[in-house]
């Protein structure tokens, strides 16, 4: 079937799928067809798919009878997916040209079709930025390949992993669970054999994958999207914590067009200012107070008690960093007004 067919079927399953009975105008609406072309869409759904898909005449709009139907899944090749994940490595190596414009677009909307156990960033894939050179570790598109298929054929894999935190290499089995583009970055979340743990490993430090020939269930209540909206980022772990930011009148404008985190609630204060606050987990702390600190005085943080201390902490660091050696950035300083002037640069020349 035609991509921007399929990818206009999965958008109205999603809507029926949200339970609000959607009438054909309502999804004609939601993907931008007219109403005549949505009564074919149902019409496919229901005989070539097999949807239990009904007109719910009290309701007056379309419902599934299951709930947890889905459309089914476009099967991918292997090199379907190494294809995949080699442009989406070359994507972002180039400048933002029409011909890339054009080329990102189709990239996200092959992304959609990716199997459950692929979640790729698709609103990074939808900015030319994402494209740009960026300091990011890169992976080999033919072990996200491995990877992929290791996910979606639920086979064990060992893999030759270098950990940057303990600056050790060693080899483990692990179960894909899933593979994760967070930012740019590929991570695989996998059931570790070592630790017993559910951990993410980014794919740019496996250095090597083996075939074990054995496969594997997933864990006992696996859920994907409660996973990924633990802890912040990639960072996770530890005891839950609730962490609360004002921004100040300033920043709020920018924080209100922005989501934070899935689990974020906000509320609007005297003067402009915003409080933010949302659920995450101490070990992820860490990377809550280096985001946090971009935003310099415009945002405060108010919870939990330890982010507090580090970012305070972190900012007496910083103060003492500066103050160290002031005579290096006075030295710093002339040098650059003296580059400014006209007449120095003309002897220079």
């Amino acid at each position: 079937m035609h991509i921007h067919a399929l990818e206009r079927l999965n958008r109205i399953c999603v809507e029926i799928q949200r339970d609000r009975c959607p009438t054909r105008a309502d999804l004609a609406r939601v993907v931008e067809r007219h109403a005549r072309t949505i009564q074919r869409d149902i019409d496919a759904l229901r005989n070539q798919f097999n949807a239990p898909l009904v007109f719910d005449r009290e309701r007056n709009g379309y419902r599934f009878t299951d709930r947890a139907w889905q459309l089914p899944q476009v099967s991918l090749s292997e090199g379907e997916l190494i294809a995949f994940f080699a442009a989406e490595r070359i994507l972002r190596r180039l400048a933002p040209t029409a011909e890339v414009r054009l080329t990102r677009q189709a990239l996200s909307k092959l992304a959609a079709l990716l199997p459950n156990e692929i979640v790729i960033d698709i609103a990074a894939l939808d900015r030319a930025i994402t494209f740009a050179p960026e300091p990011i570790l890169d992976a080999d598109p033919a072990f996200l390949q491995k990877l992929a298929s290791a996910a979606i054929h639920r086979r064990t894999l060992s893999i030759d992993y270098f950990s940057q935190h303990r600056h050790t290499r060693t080899q483990r089995d692990v179960d894909v669970l899933l593979l994760h583009n967070h930012l740019g970055e590929w991570y695989a979340v996998c059931r570790d054999h070592l630790s017993g743990e559910v951990r993410d490993f980014h794919v740019g430090r496996v250095h090597a994958i083996t075939e074990t020939r054995r496969t594997f269930r997933p864990p006992v209540g696996w859920d994907v999207d409660e996973y990924l909206k633990r802890g912040f980022g990639m960072f996770r772990g530890g005891d839950p914590v609730v962490v609360e930011i004002e921004f100040d009148s300033d920043q709020a404008r920018h924080a209100r067009e922005r989501r934070f985190h899935p689990t974020e609630q906000r509320r609007d204060l005297k003067g402009g200012r915003l409080l933010v606050s949302f659920e995450t987990t101490e070990s992820a702390l860490t990377q809550v107070a280096r985001w946090l600190m971009q935003y310099g005085s415009h945002a405060r943080a108010l919870a939990p008690e330890e982010l507090v201390d580090m970012i305070r902490e972190e900012a007496d660091a910083l103060r003492e960093l500066y103050e160290e050696r002031p005579h290096l950035a006075k030295s710093g300083a002339k040098s650059r007004v003296k580059s400014r002037n006209p007449r120095v640069q003309k002897a220079s020349g």
